[in-house]
């Protein structure tokens, strides 16, 4: 059984997206965290189809190459995984011992996860004593498809890498926000904005009460500016993070913006309702934006004013000590909210397995 829960510290967090490889390097010591490397790599399109590595080689070249390129000592990694490959439900079980827990998961897997229990991996963890059920205590299930896990241990591998650690990408991005953040009494709503998908993480205390995978993304405006000025994909990507704005009309560009942009709040608005369905009486304090769609300008703003809820963009690494001569503090500043899953992949520890 894989470990999905614990946080550490120690190994290199490698987070691997569709779009981009992130790696970053913590070091801790007296409790203290103290950034010690961090980049972004661009991967070639279609590395990724639908969700699937296609591409091993190029993908594992390119984590080799930023490796290489940011002098990279350890090989041992922490990656994760997200999407359709993984499931986290929260269940209720009568109180018991964890030996009685363990043989209980054990037998009666089955009716909680919608897959052939072959076929997945599982860990499981005591949140909390359910508070509407005395004598009762709720669980938090993961199971993650093995296929997905050996497609990044076999990719790692290939890269040149020790997978240690294969975590969830809604549990890193939770680390990532209690590490520098910290989680008070109040529930609060983490998106994490990629290029093809959202990830909505809704944590209380650490623990998150509700994920969702949303498909939305960068891409997505990225193939509207491509297509309204019958340009390269490369070109649009500039354009989108404001580049080459000067070149094409700012109507035009302030247009494909708002009308992409509102049906992203649309989409993350819908999951945050059914959310509020479901848990009518616990609000939602404030919304946290990161992922490489914060580079947009604006994004945030246009979140501000669509959510009746506070929102921030969330940069991790912003609030951890680094030696601004080896790191220089406008990388920080803007690479740093597209760091937040690899921040948390990089708290693991080496001893983990």
């Amino acid at each position: 059984m894989i470990s999905l829960f614990s946080k550490s510290e120690n190994l290199v967090g490698l987070d691997i997206g569709s779009h981009s490889v992130k790696l970053l390097e913590l070091q801790s010591s007296n409790d203290a965290l103290r950034l010690v490397n961090m980049g972004v790599a661009p991967l070639q399109r279609e590395s990724f189809v639908e969700g699937r590595l296609t591409k091993p080689e190029v993908v594992a070249e390119t984590i080799r190459m930023l490796a290489s390129h940011l002098k990279v000592k350890r090989k041992s990694v922490a990656v994760s995984i997200s999407g359709y490959d993984v499931m986290i439900k929260k269940i209720e079980l009568p109180t018991m011992t964890e030996d009685e827990l363990a043989a209980r998961m054990q037998s009666e897997l089955g009716q909680y996860i919608p897959y052939n229990i072959d076929e997945v991996d599982v860990d499981y963890q005591v949140v909390d004593a359910s508070k509407d059920r005395p004598n009762f205590m709720d669980v938090l299930l993961v199971a993650a498809k093995k296929e997905s896990v050996t497609d990044f241990n076999n990719l790692l591998k290939l890269a040149g890498f020790d997978p240690l650690v294969v975590d969830v990408d809604f549990f890193a991005l939770s680390n990532s926000f209690e590490a520098t953040f910290g989680f008070g009494d109040e529930r609060v709503a983490l998106l994490d904005m990629g290029a093809n998908k959202t990830l909505l993480n809704i944590a209380h205390k650490g623990v998150p009460i509700f994920t969702r995978s949303i498909s939305v993304g960068g891409n997505q405006l990225t193939e509207a500016i491509k297509d309204n000025f019958h340009i390269s994909f490369e070109e649009a990507e500039a354009v989108k993070l404001g580049e080459s704005e000067h070149k094409y009309p700012t109507k035009d560009l302030e247009e494909i913006f708002v009308s992409t942009v509102s049906g992203w709040v649309t989409q993350c608005q819908r999951a945050l309702d059914f959310y509020f369905h479901n848990f009518p009486d616990d609000k939602i304090s404030s919304v946290y934006l990161s992922g490489g769609c914060c580079q947009i300008p604006g994004l945030d703003k246009v979140f501000r004013e669509h959510l009746d809820i506070p929102v921030e963009i969330f940069n991790p690494v912003a609030r951890i000590h680094h030696d601004s001569k080896q790191i220089d503090p406008a990388y920080v500043e803007y690479v740093g909210p597209q760091m937040a899953i690899s921040f948390g992949l990089a708290l693991r520890k080496n001893r983990e397995k």
